[in-house]
């Protein structure tokens, strides 16, 4: 009986070998000009490019998508995209003695942060890891899109992986009793503009664009109509099955409150948290996130087919 605290203290000092991630939901669209393309076909020659190829430099930045992997007998892709500057070496600060020292790296190496995802090909859908430091959905839109360009797909192959908005964001809006300034993102979508928003719709087409980003702002100490023009844009394309919407925001102040707060999608994407397990060197253990990324997936799939 004299162990039993004594085997407690131990459980409770041993490390949490968990750590906490968010997994946020994308609408995916792929398009080539006026082409409707075959997602399976598609994902399967972006997986067969050569490693070296399946990088991209972005400013100070390297993005690389080297592992892929495309199930077809599930209709899922499976990767992982890497993110690092590119020109940095590591800084290694000894705690124990003040002291500090870099790592020098190679001219290919960089200091990367790994990013988990999944595609569902069905119902062209992405569930990617959100990682402070690590590649961003529109990063890996950016690398795919050039991977494809350069694998033939044409010199009109585009990406979008735009976010799936939580109903929270329009309980937010609706708090609003005065809205000072709105600010929206559209994507062109994946066949064509379309008839449902024509002034978009127009600018678009007439301009050959690929987005249009559009901020309406109200005149001094007046509002912005919350049921009519760029408002109410939001509110439809939000209750789209497959949004264009890239991004939005909305400032002003609330009802029964006198400062001004603002509100943004990117705040508001529709994401499941879970504890995933991590390896000795702090990381996330692949296999792990890999699978709760799959179950995730396969959850959405079953609740659209109810």
């Amino acid at each position: 009986m004299a162990l039993a605290p004594q085997i407690a203290t131990t459980i409770r000092s041993m490390p949490d070998r968990t750590k906490a991630r968010k997994l946020e939901v994308f609408v995916l669209h792929c398009r080539e000009g006026q082409q409707r393309l075959d997602y399976g076909e598609v994902f399967t020659r972006l997986s067969r490019a050569r490693t070296g190829i399946r990088q991209l430099e972005v400013g100070e930045k390297l993005l690389a998508l080297p592992n892929m992997r495309v199930r077809s007998d599930r209709q899922i892709v499976e990767f992982i995209a890497y993110e690092g500057p590119v020109g940095v070496n590591p800084l290694i600060f000894d705690a124990s003695t003040g002291t500090e020292r870099f790592e020098r790296l190679t001219g290919t190496q960089v200091v990367a942060t790994r990013t988990y995802g999944v595609i569902d090909l069905q119902y062209h859908e992405a569930i990617i890891e959100y990682n402070h430091r690590g590649a961003k959905a529109h990063d890996i839109a950016a690398l795919l899109e050039e991977i494809g360009r350069t694998v033939g797909l044409g010199r009109q192959f585009a990406v979008e992986i735009n976010p799936t908005v939580d109903d929270s964001f329009l309980a937010a809006l609706d708090r609003f009793g005065r809205i000072k300034l709105a600010n929206m993102k559209v994507a062109r979508p994946n066949f064509d503009w379309t008839d449902n928003y024509d002034g978009l719709s127009q600018v678009g087409v007439e301009s050959n664009g690929r987005t249009v980003d559009l901020t309406v702002a109200a005149h001094r100490n007046d509002s912005l109509s919350k049921d009519r023009g760029i408002v109410q844009y939001i509110r439809q394309m939000i209750s789209e099955n497959v949004t264009t919407l890239k991004g939005a925001s909305i400032e002003g102040v609330r009802e029964g409150e006198t400062a001004e707060t603002r509100i943004s999608l990117a705040n508001y994407v529709v994401h499941q948290k879970t504890q995933v397990e991590v390896d000795a060197n702090g990381h996330a253990v692949g296999e792990d996130i890999q699978n709760k990324l799959v179950a995730f997936l396969e959850s959405r799939r079953r609740a659209r087919q109810r």
